[in-house]
């Protein structure tokens, strides 16, 4: 499912699109592994609450470690692990960020996940969500557009289930 603004959708640009169309296909899929085993990896770190990366450098060489922060939050039952990557207010690299996130993720989680959307909001800034809900975690990948702070976030969430 492609990002589609309320307003209107992103427009790529002539360089982007140059770029896109010159980029070998087998650089796209060794990212979406890269990141399917970074998320394999978190998944089975969730089982002890990310005790192993809980302070450490994302995932160094992995697609993580271009976040602009990732932090392991403790809760009541349990901890989540948590990337964030900023861009400026409606950027089209944050959009485009976020549809190859959720692509590559239903790459690897889609045939162990079941994929949820999140529901719209009534707020001037755009909000998308989408869910990957397996038998261990769940993993998460959501855009929002701050207009008070004039950025726009990707955050890409991996929380452990309970008694896992």
């Amino acid at each position: 499912m492609t990002f589609r603004s309320r307003n209107k959708a992103p427009r790529i640009g002539t360089v982007a699109l140059a770029t896109a169309l010159v980029l070998p296909i087998a650089v796209d899929a060794v990212q979406a592994q890269d990141l399917c085993a970074a998320i394999d990896h978190l998944i089975d770190q969730s089982r002890s609450q990310f005790v192993e990366v809980a302070g450490a450098t994302p995932l160094a060489g992995a697609p993580l470690a271009e976040a602009s922060s990732c932090a392991v939050t403790k809760m009541l039952k349990g901890a989540a692990y948590h990337c964030r990557w900023e861009f400026p207010y409606r950027a089209e690299a944050a959009y485009q960020t976020f549809d190859k996130s959720v692509h590559e993720l239903e790459g690897c989680l889609g045939p162990r996940a079941t994929q949820h959307s999140d529901q719209s909001v009534n707020h001037p800034d755009y909000y998308a969500l989408r869910r990957f809900e397996t038998a261990q975690a769940d993993v998460t990948v959501s855009v929002k557009d701050k207009g008070a702070q004039s950025r726009t976030f990707v955050f890409l969430r991996v929380q452990g289930k309970a008694g896992n």
